[in-house]
């Protein structure tokens, strides 16, 4: 059986665990990133913004979550003069439950599908990016550089989740060589995750473990330059940018 290891938000960690069983995988995981809620001013912004023919972004379900448990039933209301767009499937099913229809998604789901999508057609328009306070800028610069007034939003918080003892478990498993592959579902993920293991271990020694002793996945390109800005080029990153996606392009790895 393929073992595998990831990190993951507290509130993802036990489905993905699910996830990744049902597929056959035997999963070591630990908590990455503790999620909270955006500061009111960034609430305030994205209220006093919004305008019909606003073309409002959400770079994850997990914006749509705190701008829900913000804005209430009032949310759907609010945006039915905009234009939604969404990162991906995850995104538009959360914002489908919170009562709001998405009007496309990237056919590559990440930052980098959303400005190839909309690049030709936001000059000179305002646009809303609603993310978290910590990822790329890679979104709001494309934009920008296309003739966009960007809004950016972060509309929740991410905070290191810390060392505990899955995180130690997978770091002892990756130097021993029990492990098969190191799955890596965000750049703020894959940058606290090499910040542990070298601090745990010496520098030189961590990286040569994390070379030598297991594969490695990231989700999709942005987590794949993180990757590679951090000494360790992946070996496996799925066409489509989604954990089932990189799964099963671990499976396919492994098979």
């Amino acid at each position: 059986m393929t073992v595998i290891g990831f990190t993951r938000p507290v509130n993802r960690l036990d489905d993905a665990v699910k996830e990744a069983r049902d597929m056959g995988f035997d999963v070591m995981a630990a908590p990455s990133l503790e999620i909270l809620p955006g500061e009111d001013a960034e609430f305030e912004k994205l209220e006093g913004s919004i305008e019909d023919g606003l073309t409002v972004v959400f770079g994850s379900g997990t914006a749509v979550e705190e701008c829900s448990k913000r804005f209430g039933d009032r949310l759907p209301e609010m945006l039915s003069g905009c234009e939604v767009v969404s990162i991906g499937p995850n995104t538009t099913k959360v914002l489908e439950g919170a009562g709001i229809k998405a009007s496309k998604e990237p056919e590559d789901y990440s930052s980098y599908g959303l400005v190839e999508m909309l690049r030709d057609g936001v000059r000179g328009r305002k646009v809303m990016v609603v993310r978290s306070d910590s990822g790329s800028d890679v979104l709001s610069d494309g934009l920008r550089d296309a003739g966009a007034e960007v809004i950016d939003v972060a509309a929740y918080r991410l905070k290191k989740a810390g060392m505990g003892n899955g995180l130690l478990h997978m770091m002892l498993s990756i130097k021993r060589g029990h492990m098969d592959c190191m799955a890596f579902t965000s750049p703020m993920s894959a940058q606290s995750f090499f910040d542990d293991i070298r601090d745990f271990f010496e520098q030189e020694d961590a990286d040569r473990y994390m070379r030598d002793n297991v594969k490695v996945a990231a989700i999709g390109r942005p987590t794949a330059m993180k990757l590679e800005s951090l000494g360790r080029k992946p070996d496996i990153v799925p066409e489509r940018t989604t954990f089932r996606d990189m799964l099963e392009a671990i499976k396919a790895e492994f098979e």
